[in-house]
């Protein structure tokens, strides 16, 4: 009767399973930094995206401010102007009724 032996390449010692298990989570581990350190652009590339959308923002408020504050001083030009046109009115008014009453 002849014993069977397995062939001792066929078994596989536990050092070998940790071997293979840590070179498995060495890759993994590989792996993941890539995929941080590419999320971790991503994100950086979004917030510069963002710094500049609100820098373009920014440049546009801050043209529509001078052009309000431009047409802002352009209408107090022109009340201005009307109130001294009223005055005018209503001192002529005041001599057109001294004259009339003179009359």
């Amino acid at each position: 009767m002849a014993f069977w032996r397995s062939h001792p390449r066929q078994r596989r010692t536990c050092e070998e399973y940790k071997a293979e298990l840590e070179e498995e989570n060495y890759h993994l581990h590989s792996e993941l930094q890539t995929e941080c350190e590419q999320e971790i652009q991503n994100l950086n590339r979004e917030i510069k995206r963002l710094e500049n959308a609100s820098e373009e923002e920014m440049v546009k408020l801050k043209s529509e401010i001078s052009s309000l504050k431009s047409r802002l001083y352009q209408a107090k030009k022109n009340v201005r102007d009307k109130e001294k046109y009223i005055f005018d009115l209503k001192k002529r008014l005041e001599e057109s009724e001294e004259q009339v009453d003179r009359l």
